[in-house]
């Protein structure tokens, strides 16, 4: 039981410094997330704020900043249409697909540790 325990902090260390790396904010942490669990998705603003439940001018800025550090790309259609889609590196990929491996319980925790800079191997509180 005890080495489950620490190769799960294992992973989530990693996994909480790929994220301390790329700067990622609390919406792009639920982004990452719903790409994780659809990631051959290719969505429009307007179906990822209705997926989310989320304000489009936050979603707007958290995604500008993915498509930025090349996580996210961007598709413009002839008839208007700007969707996005996750990038295909494969190192970008592992995580994404570990973001979507947590339950919510582990998800809202490495939430808590990336908004406090908590260190995943540090004791509980």
């Amino acid at each position: 039981m005890v080495i489950d325990c620490r190769i799960n902090r294992m992973a989530n260390y990693e996994l909480l410094s790929f994220l301390n790396d790329i700067g990622c904010s609390g919406m792009q942490f639920q982004l990452l997330r719903f790409w994780g669990r659809h990631p051959r998705a290719k969505l429009s603003l307007y179906a990822i704020a209705y997926a989310l439940d989320a304000a489009k001018i936050s979603l707007r800025l958290a995604i500008k900043s993915l498509v930025e550090k090349g996580i996210l790309f961007v598709q413009h259609s002839g008839n208007g249409l700007t969707t996005y889609a996750l990038n295909n590196d494969q190192r970008t990929q592992k995580y994404i697909d570990e973001l979507a491996k947590l339950d919510w319980d582990e998800a809202k925790k490495l939430a808590n540790q990336l908004k406090e800079g908590n260190h995943p191997c540090q004791q509980d509180k």
